[in-house]
């Protein structure tokens, strides 16, 4: 009896003690499969860890770039805008020069206009004054021919007395010919007086 019921024990004990063993296995392996999974995800960390790195490092050189950028963009904006007031001045200039020009040339259109005017009437006058002189010289000639026919009637009648030489009649004949001559400066400066007087 003692036998039938020992050996029914040592069976549970061997299947517990299996079942142990079992469990202790399914431990070990489930333990190495753990691991596994953390030596496989310390690989993904570190992995991780050197993107997450380089992604730092690229973010960083791309700032630097980005910084780099604006600086050479707000030293062109700087330049742009001085660029565009240096062309704005130019054309003001521009302007200015193109205004002066065309007042300059208006001052010598107008100035060549007046002295235009000026030397036709300064033709005028001279015509005039011609005129004046001719009629003058004419009419000192008829008065000298008229002396001369005098002085022939009186001579073949005899009444030229011995005082009233050659010498006397050229001195008379100069005398006319100085009046002619003062006549002339007289009536001239009296023209260019008068054209000074109204001149602006």
């Amino acid at each position: 009896i003692c036998r039938q019921t020992y050996y029914p024990c040592l069976d549970i004990c061997f299947i517990q003690l299996q079942a142990a063993e079992n469990e202790k296995v399914r431990w070990e392996l489930e333990k190495t499969q753990l691991q596994q999974n953390i030596e496989e995800n310390k690989e993904r960390m570190l992995k991780l860890e050197s993107y997450w790195i380089e992604a730092q490092t690229l973010c960083h050189t791309v700032n630097e770039h980005l910084k780099e950028t604006q600086s050479q963009y707000q030293a062109l904006e700087k330049k742009y805008n001085k660029a565009k007031k240096l062309i704005k001045d130019f054309q003001q200039k521009e302007l200015d020069f193109i205004k002066r020009q065309e007042a300059e040339r208006k001052k010598i259109e107008d100035l060549e206009k007046a002295h235009l005017v000026e030397v036709q009437g300064l033709q005028v006058r001279i015509r005039d004054l011609e005129a004046e002189v001719f009629r003058l010289l004419k009419q000192n000639g008829t008065q000298v021919n008229n002396n001369n026919n005098i002085f022939e009637r009186r001579t073949s009648l005899g009444e030229v007395s011995k005082g009233d030489t050659m010498e006397n009649l050229d001195v008379k004949q100069t005398s006319c010919q100085d009046g002619l001559s003062q006549g002339l400066f007289k009536l001239t400066a009296k023209m260019f007086f008068n054209d000074y007087k109204t001149q602006p």
